[in-house]
């Protein structure tokens, strides 16, 4: 076949083609039209999501360092607020570094009272590294502090209530962190071993015996009166 029938052919089965997408067009352009107004609504939809998302992540972690936690009044309230912004967020680093914080300052803040620690607090802290080791166990760094963190709380529960049950269960969260292969030769292994071997001292019963009593007041002397001396009787001359 001659180069110019071969062209010729082509042409005429270009024209075909371009024929049979105007009739489809004709017959299916709303359809079409319709269905690109779709894709580019879902479109705009996620790419809306997409910058909500980061806006919302990008507020929460404002309001995070704006946080005080220096005094324990302050701290204390801004424990609470931390509480709540954990809650409006589901970014996963986020959360995470969230409770990590929750429980590393409610065991600070209730080391400032006075003693014995404070018992609210703690049960705050307990809360957030129960918290952190249900849902982030697959990250090792979210392990080992939830676990030592737990051994913490046992500690200052020992000391409200001198319960030595709580030597067993601090001692149980230990041996999870050195049996951990993801957290061999990390500082939290390291320190759980520290610890471990100090258990008894930890938890040893702290007895705190009366005062002695005080000695008995001395004895006062009741002045007596003053005796009357006589007087010298005058002597009359001769």
């Amino acid at each position: 076949m001659r180069a110019d029938r071969r062209h010729e052919l082509k042409e005429n089965e270009l024209a075909q083609a371009l024929q049979n997408a105007r009739v489809y067009l004709d017959v299916h352009g709303k359809q079409i039209g319709m269905g690109a107004l779709i894709v580019l609504a879902v479109m705009a939809a996620v790419t809306f999501a997409m910058r909500s998302r980061a806006a919302a992540v990008e507020d929460v972690w404002r309001r995070r360092n704006q946080l005080n936690f220096e005094s324990l009044e302050e701290g204390k309230k801004s424990l609470a607020t931390l509480e709540g912004i954990t809650h409006e967020l589901s970014d996963r680093s986020f959360v995470m570094g969230a409770l990590m914080d929750q429980g590393r300052e409610a065991l600070r803040l209730a080391q400032q009272v006075p003693f014995p620690p404070d018992a609210e607090l703690n049960r705050k802290a307990r809360r957030a590294f129960e918290d952190l080791l249900a849902r982030f166990s697959d990250n090792p760094l979210a392990t080992g502090s939830a676990l030592c963190g737990l051994a913490t709380v046992e500690e200052n529960e020992f000391v409200l209530d001198n319960d030595l049950s709580h030597k067993d269960k601090a001692g149980a969260y230990l041996d999870r962190v050195v049996a951990d292969p993801r957290l061999n030769s990390t500082p939290y292994q390291r320190m759980a071993l520290d610890r471990i071997k100090s258990l008894d001292a930890t938890f040893s019963k702290v007895t705190t015996q009366a005062p002695p009593p005080l000695p008995p007041p001395l004895p006062t002397e009741t002045p007596s009166a003053p005796v009357d001396e006589p007087k010298a009787q005058p002597v009359e001359e001769p």
